[in-house]
C-alpha cells in the first residue's frame, strides 16, 4: 500500500470514527447527523456506513510485493478494527427496523435510545470508547507520518508528468504545497476540536486530486505505445533557412499561400510531391514551427488550440506505426495530454474508480489497467473515444488542427485512408494538413483544390540551391578549389535543375561530390559525375550497388539489405557485427563473457564502417531511445544503435523483384535471413546478459499512488 492510500485511508477511519461515536453517544440527537428532517429513516444512516465501509475496506492484493511501513501496517490494524465496529453497527440498524414503521424513528427518539433496545448501556459504552481509542490512534499515526515517502510519491508523480508531457505540472506543485502546509502541526490540528474536520476533509480532498492525477498517468500510459514518436524522431530537421516561404504573404506560383490558409476557415491543406522531394521533412517543420501555432490561434480567436501530429511509416517494424488504431491512439495521446481535463470524459467510467478515498476502486482501477480492459484499444473502442471528446470539444469550442504525413504509407487502401481523414476532420471539425504521394485516389479527392494544394518539386528550387550552396560552403576541398566563384555557381544551377525537385536525390548527389572532393576532383570532374549519375532515384540506387559498393563487398552487402528488410523491428548495430562470422555455429560456441566498454566503442566504431562499405549510406545507424529505464542498464549501448533504411524509397527499390533477384546471386546458396538474425541476437544477447542489470522486469507497473 502507497502513501496517498495510507492517508487516504487514515482520513476516511477518522471520518467513520466521528459518524459512527454521534450514532451511539446519549447526548446527540439524530439531526445532529446532519440530518435535516426532524426525523430520519434508518436506512439513511445503514447507507452512510455502508459507503464508509467501502471507503475503510483494504484489498490484501493492494500489499502484495510491497513492505510497507510501520505507520502503515498500524493503519491497516485499524481499518480491520473500523470495519468490524462498522458490521457490528450495520447488524443492529438492520435489527432496528422491523421496529418501527417504514423503518423511521420517533419525533424525539433518539438513535441511542433505539439501540438500547438491542444492546445494553454497557455493550454501547464499549463501543463508544473503541472508536475514541482507533481515532487516537489514527491520529497519532498521522502527527508521525513519514512525510519523506509521501513526497516521494510526488516526485514520481511529477516525473511521470514529464515523461508523458502532460499539462499537469502546477497542479502537482499545488497539490505539494498543501501537503506540506497540512503537515506543518499535524498534531495540534487533530488534537483540537476545530481544526480536527477540516484538516481531515482538506486531507481526502488532497489525497483525492493525488489519485485523479495518477489516474490520468495510467489512461495515458494506456494509450502511449513505445513507438509512437519514432517516426517524427527519425526525420532529419529541415535545412536552415529552408521553408520559410510557406509563412510568406506575398503570393507566390499558388494564388493563396499556406499561411492564409492556416488563419482561414478552410478545413484541408494537402501537401504532395515526387517520392523523396522533401514531404516528411516539410510536414515536421510545419507542425513544430511557432509561426504555424501563432497563424492558427488567429483562427481558433478566443477558443482553445490543440494541435497533434502522426507520420504513417510504412517501413516501420510495429504495425501501429501504419494503421489506423496507431492514429488514433497517437492523438488521443497527443489531445488528452494537452486537455487531460477531458480524461473523464473520454473514459466516463473510471469516475467510479479514481477517488482513492475508495481503496477498492484504486485496486480495480489498477487491475483493469494491468488486464487492458481500462481503456478499449480496438478500433471501434478507440473511435467512439474519439466521438465523446469530439462531443466535449464542440461544447466547449475547442480548436484541433491535425498534421498528418505519409497517407500513401497506411496499410490499407488509398479510400480507406481518404475516408478515414474526413471521419476525423468532420468529428473534430478540424483543419488538417495531410501529405501524400500524388497516386490517382488522393489527386482525385485533394488534387482540384487548386487553392489549398502544394506540389513539393514545384516550390523546392531555391531550398536546393541554398542547401548545397551551404554544404559546398562547409567543405574545405571546395573552398580550395580553383573556378569556385565562376564554375561552382554554374554547377550548383545545374544540380538544382538536374534534382526535378527531389530533395533526396541532391542529398546523395552532393555526399557523391564530396567523396570526389576527398579524392582531389576538380571542378571538371564534378561536371563530369554530374552527367553520369542518374536522375531516377531508382537508377541512382542500383548505380550505388552495383558501381559504388566494392565487388568484394556484395555477398555481405546482400545480407545485410536483406536481413535489415526481414527484420521484425529495427537490429541493432551489434546484430550486423555477429552476422560477419563464417562459422555456422557461432552463436551456440559463443563462450559468455562481458566485453569492457572500450572494446564494445571499438566494435560499434568498425561496424559502423564496414556498414557504409557495404552499403554506402543506403542503411544508416540511427540513434533510438529505449523505453524508460532501459537507458540506465550496462547492456543498453548494445541495442540503443539500430539500423535503418536511409529512406523509405531505398526499401521500396530494394523491395522490387529485379533488385532482389541481383541481391539472391551475390548471396551463398544457403543464406537464410531469417536464421541470420536469430543467430546474431542469439550471440549478442549472450554477451549483454553477462550484465546483472541485463533485463527490466515485464509487466511491472510504475509506482502508483494506492
Amino acid at each position: 500500500m502507497e502513501a496517498l492510500g495510507a492517508l487516504s485511508l487514515a482520513g476516511n477511519i477518522l471520518q467513520f470514527a466521528g459518524f459512527a461515536k454521534k450514532i451511539v453517544s446519549s447526548s446527540r440527537q439524530l439531526r445532529d447527523l446532519g440530518s435535516t428532517e426532524e426525523h430520519a429513516e434508518l436506512e439513511v444512516i445503514s447507507g452512510e456506513i455502508r459507503g464508509y465501509l467501502a471507503r475503510i475496506q483494504l484489498p490484501e492484493d493492494l500489499l502484495a510485493g510491497l513492505q510497507p511501513s510501520k505507520e502503515i501496517e498500524s493503519i491497516r490494524a485499524l481499518s480491520v478494527q473500523c470495519d468490524s465496529v462498522a458490521r457490528a453497527l450495520l447488524d443492529k440498524l438492520d435489527g432496528l427496523k422491523p421496529k418501527y414503521k417504514d423503518g423511521r424513528l420517533g419525533r424525539t427518539e433518539t438513535i441511542y435510545k433505539a439501540l438500547l433496545s438491542v444492546w445494553s448501556k454497557e455493550e454501547i459504552e464499549r463501543l463508544h470508547n473503541r472508536l475514541e481509542t482507533i481515532a487516537a490512534s489514527v491520529e497519532r499515526n498521522l502527527a508521525a507520518y513519514d512525510r519523506q515517502r509521501l513526497f516521494n510519491r510526488l516526485n514520481i508523480l511529477a516525473l511521470e508528468n514529464r515523461r508523458l508531457e502532460v499539462h499537469r505540472a502546477d497542479e502537482i506543485r499545488q497539490l505539494r504545497a498543501v501537503f506540506n502546509d497540512l503537515f506543518e502541526d499535524m498534531g495540534h490540528r487533530l488534537r483540537d476540536d476545530k481544526s480536527r474536520s477540516q484538516t481531515i476533509v482538506a486531507l481526502l480532498e488532497a489525497t483525492s486530486q493525488g489519485s485523479r492525477l495518477s489516474t490520468e498517468q495510467i489512461i495515458l500510459e494506456q494509450l502511449r505505445f513505445d513507438t509512437i514518436n519514432d517516426r517524427y524522431e527519425l526525420i532529419r530537421p529541415a535545412h536552415k533557412d529552408t521553408f520559410q516561404w510557406l509563412f510568406d504573404t506575398t503570393e507566390r506560383d499558388s494564388p493563396v499561400t499556406f499561411n492564409e490558409w492556416l488563419t482561414s476557415q478552410d478545413s484541408v491543406y494537402w501537401i504532395s510531391g515526387k517520392p523523396g522531394s522533401g514531404k516528411s521533412t516539410l510536414m515536421k517543420f510545419l507542425s513544430s514551427h511557432p509561426s504555424t501555432s501563432e497563424a492558427l490561434q488567429v483562427w481558433a480567436g478566443e477558443s482553445k488550440l490543440v494541435k497533434a501530429e502522426f507520420f504513417f511509416w510504412n517501413s516501420g517494424k510495429n504495425e501501429l506505426q501504419k494503421s489506423q488504431g496507431g492514429l488514433i491512439r497517437s492523438l488521443l495521446y497527443q489531445i488528452l495530454r494537452h486537455c487531460p481535463d477531458l480524461i473523464p470524459v473520454a473514459y466516463p467510467h473510471i469516475r467510479g474508480l479514481q477517488n482513492l478515498e475508495d481503496t477498492a476502486g484504486a485496486e480495480s482501477l489498477l487491475s483493469l489497467a494491468k488486464q487492458n480492459i481500462l481503456v478499449p484499444l480496438s478500433d471501434t473502442g478507440l473511435r467512439d473515444t474519439l466521438r465523446r471528446i469530439s462531443l466535449r470539444a464542440r461544447e466547449s469550442q475547442t480548436k484541433f488542427c491535425f498534421f498528418i504525413d505519409g497517407m500513401d504509407e497506411y496499410h490499407g487502401k488509398p479510400n480507406s485512408a481518404i475516408q478515414l481523414m474526413e471521419d476525423l476532420r468532420h468529428l473534430f471539425n478540424a483543419k488538417m494538413c495531410l501529405s501524400s504521394r500524388s497516386w490517382n485516389e488522393f489527386e482525385e479527392r485533394f488534387g482540384k483544390m487548386n487553392t489549398r494544394k502544394l506540389y513539393m518539386q514545384d516550390f523546392n528550387a531555391v531550398d536546393i540551391t541554398a542547401y548545397i550552396n551551404d554544404k559546398f560552403e562547409e567543405d574545405e576541398n571546395f573552398q580550395e578549389l580553383e573556378g569556385k566563384d565562376t564554375y561552382g555557381v554554374i554547377l550548383t544551377k545545374e544540380i538544382a535543375d538536374a534534382s526535378n525537385g527531389v530533395f533526396l536525390w541532391v542529398f546523395l548527389v552532393v555526399r557523391s561530390f564530396q567523396e570526389g572532393l576527398t579524392n582531389g576532383d576538380l571542378i571538371s570532374d564534378l561536371q563530369r559525375r554530374l552527367k553520369e549519375l542518374p536522375t531516377d532515384l531508382n537508377e541512382y540506387f542500383k548505380k550505388i550497388l552495383v558501381s559504388d559498393v566494392d565487388e568484394f563487398y556484395h555477398s555481405h552487402s546482400a545480407q545485410m539489405f536483406f536481413v535489415t528488410l526481414e527484420a521484425a523491428e529495427e537490429l541493432p548495430l551489434m546484430a550486423y557485427w555477429f552476422m560477419g562470422d563464417e562459422d555456422p555455429d557461432y552463436a551456440i560456441k559463443l563462450e559468455k563473457q562481458q566485453l569492457s566498454m572500450q572494446k564494445v566503442n571499438k566494435r560499434m566504431k568498425q561496424m559502423n564502417k564496414r556498414l557504409n562499405a557495404c552499403c554506402k549510406g543506403l542503411l544508416e545507424v540511427q540513434e533510438q531511445s529505449l523505453k524508460d529505464g532501459e537507458d540506465a542498464l550496462p547492456s543498453s549501448i548494445y541495442f540503443s544503435r539500430r539500423v535503418n533504411f536511409l529512406h523509405r524509397t531505398v526499401r521500396d527499390y530494394l523491395n522490387l523483384e529485379s533488385t532482389k533477384q541481383m541481391l539472391h546471386q551475390w548471396c551463398s546458396p544457403s543464406f537464410d535471413a531469417d536464421e541470420s538474425i536469430c543467430k546474431a541476437l542469439v550471440a549478442q544477447i549472450n554477451y549483454a546478459r553477462v550484465y546483472s542489470a541485463f533485463t527490466v522486469p515485464q509487466n511491472v507497473m510504475p509506482p502508483r499512488w494506492g
